[in-house]
């Protein structure tokens, strides 16, 4: 009998669940697990679902799919638990950057005015963040599942505790051991998380693919969820079980 095939989706700051169906339905076969972010109240909770998540799927060959910051969960939780290959989207090793490095990340600060603002105006903060997620091109298509996830179902102190680990989290000592198939994917036109962050990230993976995408912001799954769902297709079919 073949070993279960398990995909661990893990969202991004923010994001909804819902997001990821289209991409799922193509994997009728897969067991998917799908960690509810919503109700964090610290940044520890994040990596403690997930990984109560992992341990729970016992001996299937488990992938982890991870889009911003699910991308830098996931390079946390491959540290801690057996895996058999990783898609990473819109990610980098760490979110927070010094000066100098202001074009693979975001300085301190800001992200500090955003829990400021988030206390404050928090329809006023996610609306400009939802609004930097897509470039021009993407706004105009009016993807109905995009548009209606600018309805935030995370909770404020969910919300705040995300950008906590963002802020605090820095994977960048993983990379060189995390010795696992990696495809990571990245738009050229992501203002979130720049793109040089991504092609950094697979320059210290020792088993990397990197796929840009041209005119494409900080939402591969939405925008171009074939891409997205060809990179796990073919990560699961490589592994030598067959087909997803």
């Amino acid at each position: 009998m073949a070993t279960q095939t398990v995909l661990l989706w893990l969202a991004g700051w923010g994001m909804s669940n819902d997001l990821w169906h289209p991409i799922q339905a193509r994997f009728p076969t897969c067991h998917h697990v799908t960690p509810d972010f919503t109700r964090a109240t610290h940044p520890k909770d994040f990596m403690a679902v997930i990984e109560k998540e992992a341990r729970a799927v016992g001996h299937g060959r488990l992938f982890v799919i991870g889009w911003s910051m699910g991308g830098m969960l996931a390079q946390r939780l491959a540290a801690s638990v057996p895996i058999h290959g990783m898609v990473l989207i819109s990610t980098g090793s760490r979110f927070v950057r010094p000066k100098e490095e202001r074009s693979k990340g975001w300085p301190k600060a800001s992200l500090l005015r955003m829990e400021r603002g988030l206390i404050e105006n928090r329809e006023r903060v996610w609306g400009d963040f939802f609004e930097s997620i897509a470039t021009e091109k993407e706004r105009g298509e009016q993807k109905d599942a995009f548009l209606a996830s600018r309805v935030n179902e995370w909770s404020t102190e969910a919300l705040l505790a995300g950008l906590a680990y963002l802020r605090e989290e820095d994977c960048g000592q993983l990379c060189g051991s995390l010795d696992v198939p990696v495809t990571i994917i990245h738009g050229k036109n992501d203002t979130i998380w720049p793109f040089a962050a991504g092609a950094e990230l697979a320059e210290g993976q020792p088993q990397a693919e990197l796929v840009p995408i041209e005119d494409c912001g900080h939402a591969p799954p939405v925008f171009y969820p074939e891409i997205v769902t060809l990179a796990v297709q073919r990560m699961v079919e490589s592994d030598g079980e067959g087909k997803a």
